[in-house]
């Protein structure tokens, strides 16, 4: 059974009819969330070994709809994804208050989103009601640790261009799909390391083991203490490296899991 889930926002209105969320011009929020959503699923199942499933992506189910099959399906993450409006720019993602596991998954999603278009990285967020609780329903009423994404603005025209085609919505659905994984130290798929899309700067010929020895120790976006951290590691715990870069003099790992970078410099961590 898949533990994870993108979900599409808005198809469905509260009467019966069809909600297209947010619109400019000719652009309309759910046929766009939906084929980001899509994109999203198949490079996570294509490349991960652990599956997702994809909700809403015919637009029959209502909001009401929508959480009740979350709840019914055991998940323990889910990302339901929109198009924000407002005549903004940039990406946000929010979670739900309190939930550190939560700020991670939406940190590490505007942050690939907004590194993949070049926009602005509005941050992970939390918005609450006037009753002091979650606002967004999806977050507040499902089990599951979830998150609301604002991919973009679509009533900003440089915001829009970059997923108003086929090519934008998949670049913009597998930078989804890659945060989701980093956050969760999904595992990659054996033939989806050996895939043409993997150079050899990313899969060296010799991968290596090491052993953490210090009492915690955080996983970064990147290499180098610069990048934002999206995880932590603890002690004694093993892990495969798959890639090294130095900088400065420390060198740092690349986690085969796909969570993030580590420090090899002791007394952090020793090769085993």
């Amino acid at each position: 059974m898949s533990k994870i889930c993108f979900i599409v926002g808005h198809g469905k209105s509260k009467s019966g009819g069809y909600d297209p969320g947010a619109t400019s011009g000719t652009a309309q929020e759910f046929k766009i969330a939906k084929e980001i959503a899509k994109y999203a699923q198949q490079y996570y199942n294509a490349t991960y070994q652990e599956q997702a499933d994809l909700i809403n992506y015919d637009g029959s189910l209502y909001l009401t709809d929508r959480i009740n099959k979350v709840n019914a399906s055991g998940y323990d993450f889910v990302a339901e994804i929109h198009l924000n409006a407002g005549g903004g720019t940039g990406t946000e993602c929010y979670y739900s208050s309190g939930n550190n596991k939560g700020n991670q998954y939406a940190t590490a999603i505007t942050d690939n989103i907004a590194s993949v278009f070049g926009i602005k990285n509005r941050g992970a967020k939390v918005k609450l009601n006037s009753s002091g609780k979650d606002y967004f329903a999806i977050i507040r009423e499902t089990d599951p640790t979830g998150v609301l994404i604002e991919t973009v603005f679509i009533d900003t025209a440089s915001d829009l261009d970059k997923v108003n085609t086929a090519v934008g919505q998949k670049r913009c659905g597998e930078a989804i799909a890659k945060a989701v994984a980093a956050a969760r130290g999904a595992e990659t798929k054996p033939e989806a390391l050996s895939s043409p899309s993997h150079t050899k700067q990313e899969i060296p010929a010799k991968n290596f083991r090491v052993k953490i020895t210090c009492d915690k120790l955080n996983i970064r976006a990147d290499a180098g203490t610069d990048n934002k951290i999206v995880g932590t590691v603890s002690k004694s715990e093993v892990f495969t490296i798959v890639e090294t870069k130095k900088v400065g003099s420390v060198e740092w790992g690349r986690l085969k899991s796909g969570a993030g970078w580590i420090s090899l410099k002791a007394p952090y961590s020793k090769r085993i």
